[in-house]
């Protein structure tokens, strides 16, 4: 299994990407049934639309963290291409909430919506041919560059010398595509079955995931479902909102998060087949500077509107992108295009105004706590969950509610052999539960566990059990998360939910702890086992959907 780290940085380079996997065979899995109270904790379902995609694929997602942010391993060719299809044929928030208020809630079937990527793609590849030698913002890339990636796609699906052929650049990319998504098994698919395809590297998987990402956010949603949802599987998904816009290089417009708000609240409102339990971003380089610019402005505003009147679940965090929870006057951040003229310290003030908020209103906090998704130099190592005592060592914090966010990568651990203290992030953050009564953590993206064929799984699945060993509260505490559609990457994400609960068996444990890691304890970290504010409030504003009614109020 391919990690979040590892997945683009093992042959997508310019010199690399005849190093990409050959397609393969994906094993047969079941869907399992799981209680009506499970919750996937941890997921996303925004668009193109509404990331800077340069940034967010260029800084974040397929660059080394400990790496330079101007050290890119990358091919800038391949950025460029899916930088094109990401934006082909990808509506907006006005325009999908106007579909939704207008037509309601009316997906597309699975082979109608695939049919829809597929077109997308090909535009993207047809503009990206149209295109070559051209500059984008934020790439420094040649045309003898975007040819090789052009090239690459053609060879990897049996189409070698495709560009040199007498078809025009729309019908060779539309050549491409239709092999892109060139099925092994056609038509309809059952809940949880796979579509298998034809050509199955990460390289061409991970041009099918930016077809994907032109979706409406409500079929990306659909998708979440149809793959691990349904009447027997999970029907309560918590997505979350990003705004990583105030650290990146590059200069590019996004959907407005107001405008988000709004839609995701539409969603959650009236999407028939799931409890859709949102969580607002909060950006605090941002909210300095909002400030700065204007001292009287209300920097949570956003955060309080979407948990007060939209329905939202909590705020999401994301360290990584250059900033400590806690102590932020020692970092000095060079890489984001503006920084506010006190510097970290005014991002301190931003942040416990936050936790003071969430904390008084009992709203939880999701955070990334993976060294991963850095969008400057080595600040992967600020998501590390030690940062976090800071915070919840402060008077009145202590009871936060806080979930620490993609679990069991081990990705800091010291060699093999015996837990050890102060490298493995994990076992730091397993000593935090006994002292912290309202700290949990997810398992989303726990690629190297859910696979039987990794070869980081005996490792894996050994430390996480000495750990329960020694420290039991850890069922209480633990929380399945899938991290869709960022998972939609690797090519076997489809086998997800079995394979955690393949690997939860494997850690020995009975039904009831299992039941309580795939649900349970999310509702207690969400406000939804007993009464208090946070209840309240979703009680309120999911009076009458019929998933709450049945999971809650039957």
């Amino acid at each position: 299994m391919i990690t979040r780290r590892r997945l683009m940085q093992q042959g997508v380079g310019l010199g690399g990407l005849s190093l990409l996997p050959g397609c393969g065979s994906i094993r047969e899995y079941f869907q399992p049934e799981v209680s009506r109270t499970a919750i996937d904790i941890h997921a996303h379902i925004f668009n193109g639309r509404d990331v800077p995609i340069v940034g967010f694929l260029q800084q974040v997602i397929l660059r080394d963290p400990h790496a330079p942010v101007d050290d890119m391993p990358i091919s800038e060719g391949f950025l460029k291409l899916l930088t094109k299809i990401m934006l082909s044929g990808t509506p907006g928030a006005a325009q999908e909430l106007e579909t939704l208020n207008t037509r309601g809630f009316a997906p597309l079937s699975e082979p109608d919506v695939l049919r829809r990527d597929e077109q997308n793609v090909a535009a993207g590849l047809a503009a990206f041919s149209a295109d070559m030698g051209q500059q984008t913002a934020g790439l420094r890339t040649t045309r003898t560059e975007e040819e090789q990636v052009f090239d690459q796609i053609a060879a990897e699906v049996g189409q070698a010398g495709l560009r040199n052929s007498l078809q025009t650049p729309e019908n060779q990319a539309r050549i491409l595509a239709a092999q892109i998504f060139r099925p092994d098994n056609a038509g309809a698919l059952t809940q949880g079955e796979d579509r298998s395809y034809r050509h199955r590297s990460p390289f061409i998987q991970t041009i099918r995931w930016a077809g994907l990402l032109t979706r409406p956010r409500v079929d990306i949603l659909a998708e979440l479902g149809r793959l691990y949802g349904g009447p027997t599987g999970i029907r309560m998904f918590s997505p979350s909102l990003v705004d990583f816009s105030a650290w990146f290089s590059t200069n590019e417009d996004v959907t407005p998060l107001e405008n988000l708000i709004t839609l995701f609240s539409a969603i959650a409102k009236d999407y028939p087949d799931a409890l859709v339990l949102n969580f607002a971003p909060f950006c605090p380089l941002r909210a300095a500077l909002e400030a700065e610019d204007d001292p009287a402005i209300d920097t949570l505003r956003h955060v309080k509107r979407a948990v007060l009147e939209e329905g939202f679940a909590g705020v999401k965090l994301y360290p990584p992108m250059g900033f400590l929870p806690a102590g932020n006057d020692r970092v000095e951040i060079t890489w984001a295009p503006r920084t506010p003229l006190a510097g970290g310290a005014a991002l301190d003030a931003e942040l416990f105004k936050l936790y003071d908020w969430c904390a008084e209103n009992e709203v939880p906090i999701k955070a990334h706590a993976n060294n991963s998704i850095a969008a400057g130099p080595n600040t992967g190592v600020f998501a590390a969950p030690d940062g976090w005592r800071a915070v919840l060592d402060r008077p009145g914090l202590k009871d936060l509610r806080l979930n620490l966010a993609h679990f069991g990568g081990f990705d800091e651990s010291a060699p093999a052999g015996a837990l050890t203290t102060g490298t493995d992030w994990e076992e730091s953050l397993v000593e935090m539960l006994e002292v912290y009564p309202n700290l949990y953590f997810d398992l989303s993206y726990w690629t190297d566990a859910v696979d039987p064929q990794s070869p980081a799984r005996p490792r894996v699945m050994q430390r996480v059990s000495a750990l329960i060993g020694r420290t039991p509260l850890m069922i209480d505490r633990m929380m399945y998360g899938s991290d869709w559609s960022m998972i939609g990457r690797v090519p076997s994400h489809p086998q997800y939910l079995a394979g955690v609960q393949t690997a939860l068996g494997d850690l020995t444990l009975d039904e009831a702890q299992s039941e309580r890691v795939m649900g349970g304890n999310a509702a207690r970290y969400l406000g939804l086992a007993s009464g208090g504010q946070q209840r309240d409030r979703l009680a309120a504003f999911f009076s009458g959907h019929p998933v709450y009614e049945k999971i809650f109020n039957s």
